[in-house]
């Protein structure tokens, strides 16, 4: 397969931007469509008033567009013949449907959106396999040929389109409405984890995506419901455009201890961007929770690319929480050690996080110590009996793994030190 030379890039079905590499480095220009005054940007680090974009900024946006993964990234190759190196290719190949409302296709045959998209009925037999051939190891099922859709991140997954109570495959120009883990590999059970987790986070007051733990046949998988996606007035699906922060500050790295984004940076950030001072406070306030959520239940990879913002015009807001898994179902690795992606007041280890910690990171994040504390002290409490219940939600437990789970996370729980 040939590495297209430039790929249009539409926004919402609008032909809003060009992307091309030249001389060896990617370039982004805007369209006069995409540099009208109001019109929603490709990404914060990419302002349309700007118009054109050469180098680091333009690949660390694509790139957040694409897996992650070795083996994802290894399956792309073998199934599309494209150098999965080379956003530019692979966007080519798999850009049709990506995080938020962005899609890629080539320059040369530009045509209207969903122009040849269609949707193909998936039973449940058929998810079945291609999770299993994920749990397996057999990444190649990561994507077929077909279906053009692009997720980041490392773990496995699918994307399908729920429609009338029936799933289908999407291909071509198709958008999906749903995310399939079957959880991380060498975890076990994390995918029933990581719905309790979210559960109880919503049961705790925090916006969170919606999910479900759902059986295909004999393979079970959480479900999570895209926040990008929508119904129109007139019940069409449309794309709702969306960025990580990672893509938002035009930054590669993820991960904190490796030069990623602090919480701070984090919060500077979501006040900066925002189109009112009502629009900043609220998102301070949602990021602050879902810090504060993400450590009390030592989830480890809140990271900068687990949190995103959507983008609507100037208006910009704190995307609901996603990847939310607590640790506490398994032993630590090292000691008593439970370690956060993001750290609080300095400290990134969830097991010694304590009072002084979360008064330094208050003046981090520029919010008020006692509002903070408050919080703390509120999901210490109320976290046992959020998981609790979101376990009981679960009414069939035919392959025993709430019954495994709920002992050990309980055990973690109940072991959560009063630091706040």
């Amino acid at each position: 397969m040939t590495a297209p030379s430039r790929l249009a890039v539409t926004l919402a079905g609008e032909h809003v931007a060009d992307v091309e590499r030249i001389r060896g480095r990617l370039r982004l220009t805007y369209t006069d469509a995409g540099t009208r005054p109001g019109t929603t940007p490709l990404s914060l680090s990419l302002p349309r008033e700007r118009g054109a974009f050469t180098g680091d900024v333009v690949e660390t946006y694509l790139r957040g567009l694409l897996p992650e993964s070795p083996a994802a990234i290894e399956a792309l190759r073998a199934t599309y013949g494209v150098d999965p190196n080379d956003p530019l290719d692979a966007l080519g190949a798999i850009g049709r449907d990506c995080a938020g409302a962005v899609q890629f296709c080539d320059a040369d045959t530009l045509d209207g959106p969903r122009a040849d998209g269609d949707l193909l009925p998936a039973t449940s037999s058929d998810i079945e396999g291609r999770l299993a051939s994920m749990r397996s190891g057999n990444d190649s099922s990561w994507t077929m040929p077909g279906e053009h859709w692009s997720l980041g991140g490392m773990q496995d997954k699918l994307a399908l389109r729920h429609e009338d109570g029936r799933w289908f495959w999407a291909h071509g120009d198709e958008p999906t409405t749903h995310i399939v883990k079957p959880g991380v590999r060498g975890a076990k059970s994390q995918a029933l984890v990581e719905h309790v987790t979210m559960r109880a986070a919503a049961m705790l007051g925090c916006d969170v995506a919606t999910t479900a733990f759902t059986d295909f046949a004999s393979e079970r998988a959480i479900v999570i419901e895209r926040f990008d996606r929508a119904r129109g007035a007139d019940g069409r699906l449309v794309r709702t455009h969306a960025e990580d922060v990672c893509q938002a500050l035009g930054v590669r790295e993820k991960y904190e201890e490796l030069g990623g984004p602090a919480a701070a940076a984090v919060a500077r950030f979501l006040r900066d961007a925002a189109e009112t001072a009502r629009e900043a406070r609220a998102n301070v306030a949602s990021f602050v929770d879902a810090v504060v959520l993400n450590t009390v239940v030592a989830a480890p990879d809140a990271h900068a690319r687990n949190y995103s913002v959507l983008l609507d015009g100037d208006s910009v807001r704190l995307a609901p929480l996603y990847d939310v898994a607590t640790a506490l179902a398994y032993a630590p690795h090292q000691g008593d050690a439970r370690p956060v992606a993001m750290s609080v007041g300095g400290c990134a280890d969830a097991a010694r996080i304590g009072r002084e910690h979360w008064m330094r990171f208050s003046d981090d994040v520029g919010v008020a110590a006692e509002t903070v504390l408050d919080r703390v002290a509120e999901v210490r409490e109320l976290a046992p009996r959020a998981f609790v219940a979101a376990l009981d939600e679960i009414e069939d437990d035919w392959d025993g793994q709430v019954a495994d789970v709920r002992p050990r996370l309980k055990a973690g729980l109940d072991g959560l030190p009063d630091r706040g």
